[in-house]
């Protein structure tokens, strides 16, 4: 049998965030439906953060309080603060990504506070995700290197991930938020994060700012992680990131990975459909690849 590797599915979050146009609700809500029926189990589907920051957020609870209902998807959204948390406890949300940045100058910058009152933040907000029943993804940003600060010590990311195992993380995700990483990085990190997290299942959140990211997956795999990150169309970034651009497209990812003898059960030609009405509403094309050529009738797909 083939090997089995989970697709999060964060364009509704990630990618969506970086369009300046407003999605109606209705429309993400049509996306969903797509997502799920094109086979993808977990799918982030927003952000509690200030509407002023990121508009395209300001309707979370709205959109959460509509989801289909699901008993085999896990649905998710991103917090960054208590303030998060508890809006995410009065909505029908059950899965939770808190998420703090190795970088004290994206901290500043994302969260508006140091890296330290982070730290001491991420475990209030690990007490009351707990207390309200909520099961938590611990993130880490800039895990690989940061835009303002360039190398980031692989040391403090290692004490930052045994400081979310501390706190109680079902769940850790390092994320290469700038694009930086390399395969050589990439596999001697991975190697000591999975040997550090032993039983607590590891994920990576790859953007791939400069063309390596889908090298950093295979990188990742060899180490022994399942479990990744992408987005629809190859959408997204951080708008307090320097250069920020997508993340490694579902589609790319997943062709990629058939590929190479892995199963996903996804359909990327559903997931592609989603990516091309995204493309005709924001009227330009998106950085990732298949989502082109799926449907082509001159093009002959292995």
């Amino acid at each position: 049998m083939p090997q089995q590797i989970i697709i999060e599915e964060q364009g509704l979050r990630d990618g969506l965030q970086t369009i300046t146009q407003t999605v109606p609700t209705a429309m993400k809500l049509q996306f969903i439906r797509q997502l799920m029926e094109s086979g993808l189990k977990r799918i982030q589907v927003a952000s509690f953060v200030h509407p002023k920051l990121i508009p395209q957020m300001a309707d979370a609870e709205e959109l959460i309080n509509q989801l289909p209902s699901a008993t085999d998807i896990i649905f998710s959204a991103l917090v960054l603060n208590v303030k998060g948390v508890e809006r995410a406890a009065s909505t029908s949300l059950k899965h939770l990504s808190i998420s703090l940045s190795a970088s004290d100058t994206h901290s500043r910058k994302n969260a508006n506070k140091s890296l330290e009152e982070v730290k001491a933040e991420f475990k209030e907000m690990m007490k009351l995700a707990l207390q309200k029943g909520f099961t938590v993804r611990g993130g880490i940003q800039c895990a690989f290197g940061c835009r303002y600060e360039g190398a980031i010590d692989e040391l403090l990311v290692y004490d930052l991930v045994q400081h979310h195992l501390d706190c109680g993380v079902q769940e850790i995700a390092l994320a290469d938020s700038t694009g930086m990483a390399n395969p050589v990085q990439m596999k001697r990190m991975m190697h000591n994060v999975v040997e550090l997290c032993k039983n607590v299942p590891v994920a990576l959140h790859l953007h791939n700012t400069e063309n390596k990211g889908y090298a950093n997956v295979v990188a990742a795999i060899e180490t022994g992680v399942m479990q990744f990150d992408t987005a629809f169309g190859g959408l997204g970034g951080c708008p307090f990131i320097k250069g920020a651009t997508g993340n490694i497209a579902t589609e790319d990812t997943v062709h990629m990975l058939y590929q190479m003898g892995y199963e996903t059960g996804v359909d990327i030609a559903k997931v592609a459909a989603v990516s091309k009405q995204i493309e005709q509403f924001i009227q330009q094309p998106l950085p990732g690849l298949m989502y082109g050529l799926i449907g082509r009738e001159d093009i002959k797909m292995i």
